[in-house]
């Protein structure tokens, strides 16, 4: 915050204003068939902690729903970068101190997003892959068979370029994980979780009685708690290394 001291105008009395000085903002990108309202909980949770936020309805769905059947991959992740540039050109916030949040499809985008834009911090919740030869096919039209298969075997950077953006990656990531997950098989959490070698930090968390789409209020509300004391702690890093002002009040 920036803190001074005024007059009030035609007065003569003294005041202090306080303004909000820049802060770090945090961009959220929900599933597939899903919606923004989904990352309404989390975004709180985050605005709370101290970051602008930003969260949007992927292309096909919401009020481009007749456009699902030409969504691909790759202008899944244009859009992505799309929404960084907007959040970070909001006012008072430091584009160089970008959180980005995504669950399942949207963690896609989330994990690339890092090669185009200056991410710090990464929070991704059941994470999916998908082949790097269907990146402009549309998202509907994948093959179920040869998607699961994809899934189920071990991928590294070398094989995945979302992992691959993974292991060039140097911020902080958390990676959020449901104990009773429907959708997505063991293998792409492996994948995941060593695909951050450059990572600062890497958390590693798993609600236990989730499901995929965290169906449940209390799986909600466990993650919406977990990403804001994650969020909360990093901004808290930064403010002891005078990253981020701090409010301390006169001497009287």
């Amino acid at each position: 915050m920036q803190v001074e001291r005024v007059a009030i105008a035609g007065s003569g009395l003294q005041g202090t204003r306080v303004q909000q000085a820049r802060v770090p903002g945090a961009l959220f990108i929900h599933g597939w068939t899903g919606s923004r309202q989904d990352m309404a909980g989390p975004m709180m949770a985050a605005a709370a902690a101290g970051f602008a936020c930003l969260d949007y309805d992927l292309h096909g769905h919401r009020a481009t729903a007749d456009q699902r059947a030409q969504v691909t991959l790759r202008g899944s992740l244009a859009d992505a970068v799309d929404a960084c540039d907007s959040l970070a050109a909001m006012q008072n916030v430091d584009g160089d101190a970008i959180a980005v949040v995504g669950s399942s499809f949207g963690g896609w985008p989330a994990a690339l997003l890092t090669t185009q834009r200056p991410v710090r911090w990464l929070a991704l919740r059941v994470p999916a892959l998908y082949p790097d030869q269907w990146w402009d096919r549309s998202k509907e039209s994948l093959d179920d068979a040869g998607l699961a298969a994809y899934r189920h075997s071990r991928r590294d950077r070398d094989t995945d370029q979302a992992l691959a953006a993974c292991a060039a990656f140097e911020g902080e990531v958390l990676l959020v994980w449901s104990g009773h997950d429907e959708l997505l098989p063991e293998g792409v959490s492996e994948s995941f979780q060593v695909a951050f070698p450059r990572a600062q930090a890497l958390t590693v968390r798993k609600i236990r009685n989730a499901d995929h789409g965290l169906s449940g209020g209390r799986s909600r509300s466990e993650y919406r708690s977990l990403l804001g004391a994650w969020l909360g702690s990093a901004l808290a890093a930064r403010r002891r290394r005078g990253l981020l002002p701090v409010l301390e009040p006169d001497a009287e």
